[in-house]
């Protein structure tokens, strides 16, 4: 009877233990994705779906990185209950594809990296066909990806909260003040810090004057952009309690 009463505890705890560990390994999943935008180019994506997520999110990375640099912060955020969607933009990673030919950042005008909107039209247009309409999806962007998520939310105000890492009042012809819309403050959160670059401090001084009454963090140092998430790991918390509250009305 020992026995049998050993042996039935042993195949709860290990089904238990099972069971916890498949619904980790589940809620870490990443896909590959790809998908073409409107003027022909075919943009990679990595793809951390919540199965119980009421909201996505599109992460837009900093040049010269890609949608790894993301990564580690995606699978934060899917562990807390969401859907994310990280992009190579165009000419980066492995986003070189396009009617054209070969695309590279590096060589890139001034007007031929303002197409990089239609990346994110893209990823939102994604987003919406997996069940996410725009009134169920946010932004994450660092450095020009910051400039893009503040231009896409300006564009698409239905767009429940964006969270700008770095933002700069310009970068490559992607101008603040040519985005500018009020009303929009409490669905911004800004993060810079004091040893930013000239242009992401004049940013941040921007998003003071344009939207008062956003959500406005100024790290004392850390870099720019995602690397805030290695040297300020608080970040991570502080950009989550903000979608908890944008993403609660």
């Amino acid at each position: 009877m020992k026995k049998i009463i050993f042996l039935v505890f042993f195949l709860i705890l290990f089904l238990s233990l099972f069971l916890f560990y498949k619904s980790k390994f589940k809620m870490v999943e990443v896909k590959k994705i790809s998908f073409i935008t409107s003027d022909g180019v075919k943009i990679f994506a990595n793809y951390y779906p919540n199965k119980e997520s009421k909201f996505a999110g599109i992460l837009i990375h900093m040049r010269p990185k890609t949608k790894e640099s993301f990564d580690d912060f995606a699978k934060f955020l899917q562990e807390k209950g969401f859907t994310l969607l990280a992009i190579d933009l165009r000419g980066h990673g492995e986003s070189i594809e396009s009617p054209s030919g070969i695309l590279d950042y590096t060589k890139f005008t001034e007007e031929e990296e303002k197409k990089s909107i239609k990346d994110i039209e893209a990823a939102s247009n994604f987003l919406e066909k997996e069940g996410f309409t725009k009134d169920r999806q946010f932004l994450i962007g660092a450095s020009i990806g910051a400039n893009l998520a503040y231009e896409f939310l300006t564009e698409n105000e239905s767009i429940k909260a964006v969270v700008l890492l770095s933002p700069g009042y310009n970068y490559r012809g992607l101008i603040l003040d040519n985005f500018y819309k009020k009303d929009l403050d409490l669905k911004i959160l800004v993060i810079s810090s004091k040893d930013d670059q000239e242009m992401a401090l004049k940013g941040f001084e921007w998003f003071k004057e344009k939207h008062p009454s956003s959500t406005l963090i100024m790290l004392e140092k850390g870099g720019h952009g995602t690397t805030y998430f290695d040297t300020n790991p608080q970040v991570k918390e502080i950009i989550y309690n903000f979608l908890l509250e944008r993403l609660s009305f």
